[in-house]
């Protein structure tokens, strides 16, 4: 008879491989740690920010891209994703957009990632005011993955491309990641971020995700992962995450919950079938809350994130999907 449960000697496996893993993570760490590319640790999407950015194995549109490319196979046909940070001080702004198609040889993504700074002040080198000037950062990046059984795999090739004072500097990035579908409660993730990754010169710090999300009742999401970042400590993040339905369909974001119905395409339906969803999160003394509501092609999410840091305020983050 099949089961979904793990046998002793995978798990055995799985648990050898995690020990490898965390002993090797002081010899990764040679190299130290920088600021190149640091917006990219600013995570994308209302959704799993407000899950404490436990993203690694929950993540299944076309945000994946960034959290974790073997996501990707979960998505629906076409899927448009957009993003807002508008609470940034300081002349700040971050950005995300993003379309993914899934074909017959598998699942891609295109995705665009902005920050900036403007009106920064400018001196020469006697300290005298040569006026404002601006810093633009943007990362473009294709994602593709497949599937084979209950493993899912993913790649993300990453070009970096920042514009300073009328000045361009250019890197590259390679992102790689899987999940594997435990059973019908549970699944694994592991992200590494810039495997590769070059940028104005710079060595891009490695960072690495190790997930499990857990589907315990019907609409109920539990996440947490494991995150090290090149010369840092490691980190826990944790997320919890509620679907109710408010109109006609009963489904939740929760594998307990996907019934199978037929799509519609007329407009009436595009905005019916609403859900809505309230989740929380915990990640290094920062705390998220959020919201979202869901319809059968539109999603819109809200987070709140707490930074509890002495110089950049607190993050409203507003993120849009659309499904096809």
């Amino acid at each position: 008879m099949k089961t979904n449960i793990l046998s002793h000697s995978t798990l055995n496996h799985m648990i050898l491989s995690a020990l490898l893993l965390l002993i090797a993570l002081p010899v990764l760490a040679a190299d130290g740690n920088n600021s190149a590319a640091a917006y990219m640790r600013m995570g994308i999407g209302a959704r799993i920010v407000a899950m404490g950015e436990a993203g690694s194995a929950i993540t299944r549109d076309v945000t994946s891209g960034y959290w974790n490319p073997a996501g990707l196979t979960m998505m629906k046909d076409i899927e448009v994703g957009t993003m807002y940070n508008f609470s940034l001080d300081h002349d700040r702004s971050h950005k995300y957009a993003a379309i993914g198609k899934r074909f017959n040889f598998g699942a891609l993504a295109l995705s665009w990632i902005n920050a900036g700074v403007t009106d920064i002040e400018g001196f020469d080198p006697a300290g005298n005011p040569t006026g404002n000037f601006s810093d633009d950062e943007h990362n473009i990046s294709i994602s593709y993955a497949n599937y084979h059984k209950r493993i899912s795999y993913g790649v993300t090739p990453k070009f970096y491309l920042s514009s300073m004072d009328g000045e361009a500097e250019a890197g590259f990035g390679l992102d790689i990641g899987g999940r594997y579908d435990i059973n019908q409660y549970l699944e694994a993730g592991l992200m590494i971020r810039d495997l590769y990754g070059t940028y104005a010169g710079d060595r891009v710090p490695l960072e690495l995700s190790a997930g499990l999300a857990a589907y315990p009742l019907m609409g109920v999401t539990l996440a947490a992962d494991l995150k090290w970042e090149q010369a840092e400590n490691p980190y826990v993040c944790l997320g919890a995450e509620y679907w109710t339905s408010i109109g006609k369909d009963p489904e939740a974001d929760s594998k307990l919950s996907v019934i199978s119905v037929r799509e519609k395409s007329t407009w009436g339906d595009v905005f019916s079938y609403a859900q809505t969803g309230v989740r929380v999160g915990f990640n290094q003394r920062r705390f998220s809350a959020g919201t979202g509501i869901r319809f059968r092609n539109f999603q819109l999410d809200y987070v709140f994130r707490l930074n509890n840091h002495e110089i950049f305020g607190d993050d409203h983050i507003i993120s849009m999907i659309l499904r096809f």
